[in-house]
């Protein structure tokens, strides 16, 4: 049965249908611990992994550059755009099909620290 965070998850993710999925993760250890996904898309965390692991990448390497604290990343793949949120602790990352409008993405930032 899920929980009331993945049922609001699971309620974003119907706004539109070229997001992929959305994974909540610790953002030290990159471990994820909330998730919903586009049943015809993903079935499992495991699909995340590479997505999870360049974010934080790219948010280690921009602090090393002195760049300040990394707020939000956006990454365009052949495959997929993938939108990431850093929220206090949590890492939340927003996976969807190359074709998606990362716009729309970034637009659901509030709504999806309300759900952590």
């Amino acid at each position: 049965m899920d929980t009331p965070k993945e049922l609001e998850l699971r309620n974003l993710l119907k706004r539109d249908e070229s997001i992929m999925g959305i994974v909540v993760a610790e953002k030290d250890s990159g471990t994820p611990v909330l998730s919903a996904y586009n049943q015809s898309s993903f079935d499992s965390v495991d699909r995340f992994r590479p997505y999870i692991a360049s974010m934080l990448t790219m948010m280690r390497n921009s602090n090393k550059l002195g760049m300040g604290e990394t707020k939000r990343v956006c990454l365009t793949y052949d495959e997929a755009n993938v939108v990431c949120f850093f929220y206090k602790i949590w890492i939340i990352i927003v996976a969807g099909e190359s074709e998606s409008n990362l716009g729309g993405m970034l637009s659901l930032e509030d709504e999806l620290y309300r759900c952590v």
